[in-house]
């Protein structure tokens, strides 16, 4: 008996050191979801999303040993969101909504993290932040003006995922676990509601040839501290005239007032100064100078509500100058040559905007504002790096950040 029991735990002992071995693999995977969508609409959806991850377990870079970073995942989802329809704020708008098939069919392409909580002789437990674009096949323009949540056909996608990973053989784990997701298209088009999901999924990942045993982080180094300008070009969609977005439905009082409009040309100008307090995060402070090639054409006082409702494009149309100044402080994540950026700030000069209150007592208004922005860049060498921002509900677009 104790022959047998000694061979048990030698087996088990093997297994899991073949387990623990095999986890430093670049995997491939499949992932099956099924979830439902919050806010502004109802129904469920299913999914499903193949997956391509590069093991950096061994990498001598220090943003990954700093974030416990495992993997680089690229994925490729599509989803069937056949059964979404408007939830109740939509379909008291407009009985329309309650019909199904208004967003068609989603491709998603994003790329992320596998960031390691725990690991537990096989058993993980993984936070995977991802970001990426995301096609609808149906939007505002195709389906006769009903689908007031996704504005424009290309959009980008932001997620959140907790992963459970369960080994089953040497090459093979099972994956289940839920997420967290955001679809909008930075008001490069209206509407622009944007849709939020959450979902679960399950799935299995299949490794591939071993990860090196210690890869060496390549020789590009940035500055600890950098000042550094950045040039950012877009514009912002109008469908219609008349949108405006009331208790986070874009709604619009006047159908007379549909009519073609132009997009609106909008581009920034920062300057910021990022201290980095590690080799990962940094604190920064800024400004950003704003271009809008459209000015509200009320000015900064009017009772004439019709007119108000004709001619609004959003609530960051400037009123009394092309050009607004806004200061801000915010974050850097330095992940290698890609760096992620948030800021908060506030606009010195006036925009108009409509306010919603519970009360009913429903105004419009002009003023300075708090905005916020969300930015991506890789650099290519050290002082210069490709950039996409998104000045949130303003605009989006690309551009260049050259440091000094």
């Amino acid at each position: 008996m104790r022959l047998k029991s000694k061979l048990k735990l030698l087996l088990l002992l093997l297994a899991i050191t073949s387990v623990s071995y095999a986890q430093n693999r670049n995997s491939i995977g499949a992932n099956f979801m099924y979830g439902a969508t919050m806010a502004a609409t109802q129904g469920a959806y299913q999914g499903i999303g193949l997956n391509y991850n590069i093991n950096v377990a061994n990498s001598e870079a220090e943003w990954t040993s700093m974030l416990n970073v495992e993997n680089i995942t690229i994925d490729a989802t599509l989803y069937n969101m056949g059964g979404v329809s408007g939830g109740n704020a939509l379909t008291a708008f407009n009985p329309k909504f309650r019909e199904t098939g208004y967003f068609g069919t989603h491709v998603a392409l994003s790329g992320g993290l596998d960031i390691r909580l725990l690991n537990a002789n096989g058993f993980k437990v993984l936070f995977a932040p991802g970001l990426g674009l995301l096609y609808s096949t149906k939007d505002y323009g195709t389906t006769g003006g009903v689908n007031q949540v996704m504005g424009g056909r290309l959009n980008i996608i932001s997620s959140a995922k907790l992963k459970l990973v369960f080994p089953v053989t040497y090459n093979t784990s099972l994956q289940i676990g839920a997420v967290v997701a955001h679809s909008s298209n930075s008001n490069t088009s209206k509407p622009n509601v944007g849709l939020n999901k959450i979902e679960s999924f399950i799935g299995i990942t299949h490794g591939l040839s071993s990860a090196p045993t210690r890869t060496h982080a390549p020789k590009f180094n940035l500055g600890k501290n950098a000042l550094a300008f950045e040039f950012i070009g877009g514009y912002t969609g109008q469908i219609t005239t008349g949108f405006y977005q009331l208790n986070g439905v874009n709604l619009q009082l006047d159908k007379s007032f549909r009519k073609s409009a132009t997009p609106i040309f909008k581009a920034g100008l920062s300057a910021s100064f990022s201290r980095y307090v590690n080799h990962v995060l940094g604190l920064k402070v800024g400004t950003d100078l704003v271009y809008s090639s459209k000015t509200s054409p009320l000015g900064s006082a009017t009772s004439d509500t019709a007119r108000f409702i004709q001619t609004f494009q959003g609530n960051y149309t400037p009123v009394y100058s092309h050009v607004n100044v806004g200061v801000n402080a915010g974050v850097d994540l330095r992940l290698g040559r890609m760096v992620f950026s948030g800021s908060y700030g506030y606009f010195l000069g006036g925009y108009e905007r409509y306010i919603y209150t519970q009360t009913g007592t429903n105004k419009f208004v002009y003023g300075r504002m708090f905005y916020s922005t969300v930015s991506a860049k890789y650099f290519i060498t050290p002082k210069i790096a490709l950039a996409a921002k998104s000045y949130l509900n303003n605009f989006g677009g690309v551009g260049v950040q050259v440091g000094i």
